[in-house]
């Protein structure tokens, strides 16, 4: 965390030098004139940064330090062809570029303590709340194999997504900024001990997986939408006892709704946006 602060501070550090000294008339006009296309450039490579990369690194991707100054600094030698041209002097350009490249270094510096921060966090979640949850997207495999299956055998299988129902809290007590991270620890915390029910719930043969969206999605082989009915219902129940807040959810069957893993997610994640909907009007 430590490490964090300083990253931080640094390319807070960097940002304001740049423009206190573009700010500086005598140095405008003595040693270098920024063009304000550079600080939108600026902008935009710390706002990306922080949360393209952040988001990529919490995911489990990994990026590279050397890639992202280098597509920025392509993305820079791009504008001085294109848009920049002899507007400015050699120099200009030339201390652009390198500050440019700066940026992009300090603020994915930033990015990745902070996605590196956040799997940390979701990892300890993990342990409070231990469950068999699979990511989505690394679950592809198993999930095409579990469809095939079915197909070939004639066997019915449901899919059931599920979100937490998320309330505002009302309190005017504690300060806006506390509140936001307060807010964003208790829905992490309510997210993980959701997939320890449906962990505790599913049978063996079932998947639980999570989608990037925070929204869980249970595989169940040889289930119909009745059944399903019934494990949602008491899967509501747990979740209401434990948390005092209950979900949402929607389900599909394949093969009488759907024939595709995506089609039958897409058809329940309706489902449950419809539910949300009429319950908030």
């Amino acid at each position: 965390m430590s490490d964090l602060k300083l990253s931080i501070a640094v390319l807070v550090s960097y940002i304001i030098f740049v423009l206190g000294i573009a700010n500086i008339d005598a140095f405008q006009e003595s040693v270098i004139d920024f063009d304000p296309v550079f600080f939108l450039l600026v902008a935009l490579i710390v706002f990306s940064e922080l949360v393209v990369t952040g988001n990529l690194i919490s995911a489990g991707v990994r990026v590279s330090y050397y890639m992202v100054i280098s597509f920025w600094v392509g993305v820079y030698l791009l504008l001085w062809v294109f848009y920049f041209g002899n507007s400015r002097p050699l120099q200009v350009q030339i201390i652009q570029l390198l500050l440019v490249a700066i940026s992009a270094g300090l603020a994915y510096d930033v990015g990745k303590r902070i996605g590196r921060v956040d799997r940390t966090l979701e990892g300890l979640l993990s342990s409070v709340y231990p469950n068999r949850a699979r990511n989505l997207q690394d679950a592809r495999d198993l999930i095409d194999g579990e469809i095939t299956r079915s197909r070939r055998y004639h066997h019915p299988l449901t899919v059931l997504a599920i979100n937490l129902n998320k309330q505002e809290s009302t309190s005017q007590e504690t300060p806006a900024y506390y509140k936001a991270l307060e807010k964003d620890m208790l829905e992490r915390l309510a997210v993980a001990k959701i997939g320890q029910i449906l962990s505790d719930y599913a049978r063996n043969t079932d998947m639980v997986l999570r989608d990037r969206d925070g929204s869980f999605i249970l595989i169940c082989p040889e289930t119909d939408n009745k059944n399903m009915s019934i494990l949602a219902n008491r899967i509501n129940g747990a979740v209401l006892k434990s948390l005092d807040v209950d979900i949402h959810w929607g389900s599909a069957s394949f093969p009488d709704e759907a024939i595709t893993f995506d089609d039958l997610v897409q058809t329940a994640k309706q489902r449950l946006h419809n539910i949300s909907d009429a319950q908030n009007q």
